[in-house]
């Protein structure tokens, strides 16, 4: 093991973003699965609270064993403050998204989510946004349409609009961890963003909470391994790797979704989903192509 993770560090950094990001989209479409196994026994705050405890635990008995609690101190604690509301507010729209969904359709209206980093960049990171990819954006959301199919016979609408805002949300979580993974460790990011969650979850918990079922026991657990090993890949490679240049490892979430929605719950995606996936990946690759001429241009301005 000592061997791999030597040449895994002497690995050019980009490629050590792309292959991070891989493995963290995989875990969080496997957490995902999990999740929507457990919303058969719980609401997906309850999903949140349990998840959050168990990989609090994880982190707490790591850093016991190795004294790294040096890693808990931050100069940005305003910044893990508005990662972590903005994260569990997501977290709980996603697992509500695929509680309500097919997994490939959930993946596929989630890939809008680059969309709304490019639009916010443009308030929150000063970024200007050009005609062309205003036009790739809007492409790209009618695609989100197409995977929903309005007029359909099985047409969503809480789904649809859930699935939205969760999009909406992990694109401004997506904004805040490219800006705390230039500065901030993996663990230091994970471990604030699940304290807050679970301490927030903990109070609607008190309240509205069931303990854990023989039934629900598994799938809790898958979600927060899953959820914890795919927080600190997805935080990691955001220290190797431009956003923009990871963003086609999104794409591989349609291959898993559609893979484990057949194995766990039987859901064969329909001719509309995967056209409406290929409109969205197709505005993705578009932006990504015009945010690198972009960058050429800026940097052949600056010579």
């Amino acid at each position: 093991m000592a061997k791999y993770f030597h040449q895994f560090q002497n690995l050019n950094p980009h490629l050590k973003a792309v292959l991070l990001m891989l493995s963290a989209v995989f875990l969080i479409t496997l957490m995902n699965a999990f999740a929507k196994l457990a919303s058969n026994y719980h609401d997906p705050i309850e999903v949140v609270f349990y998840r959050g405890v168990l990989g609090l635990c994880a982190i707490s008995l790591w850093l016991t064993f190795t004294n790294n609690f040096h890693l808990l101190k931050t100069d940005r604690p305003r910044a893990h403050l508005g990662r972590s509301i903005i994260g569990t507010i997501s977290v709980c729209f996603v697992f509500w998204a695929y509680s309500l969904l097919p997994m490939a359709d959930a993946s596929a209206i989630l890939l809008t989510s680059s969309f709304f980093v490019a639009i916010l960049s443009g308030p929150m990171l000063g970024e200007h946004i050009g005609p062309w990819r205003w036009g790739a954006i809007i492409v790209g959301l009618v695609g989100a349409i197409i995977v929903a199919e309005p007029s359909g016979d099985h047409f969503n609408m809480l789904g649809f609009t859930v699935a939205m805002c969760a999009s909406l949300t992990v694109g401004l979580v997506s904004i805040f961890l490219r800006s705390l993974g230039k500065t901030e460790h993996a663990v230091t990011t994970v471990f604030y963003f699940t304290l807050f969650g679970t301490v927030t979850t903990g109070i609607y918990m008190v309240f509205k909470g069931h303990a854990p079922s023989i039934y629900s026991i598994l799938p809790l657990i898958g979600t927060a391994i899953c959820s914890l090993a795919s927080l600190l890949l997805k935080t990691e490679a955001y220290k190797y790797g431009e956003a923009s240049s990871m963003a086609p490892c999104h794409y591989t979430s349609i291959l898993w979704s559609a893979l484990l929605g057949i194995a766990f719950f039987g859901d064969v995606p329909t001719l509309h989903v995967f056209i409406g996936s290929i409109i969205i990946i197709a505005s993705n690759g578009f932006i990504i192509w015009r945010e690198q001429i972009n960058n050429n241009r800026a940097i052949n301005d600056g010579e």
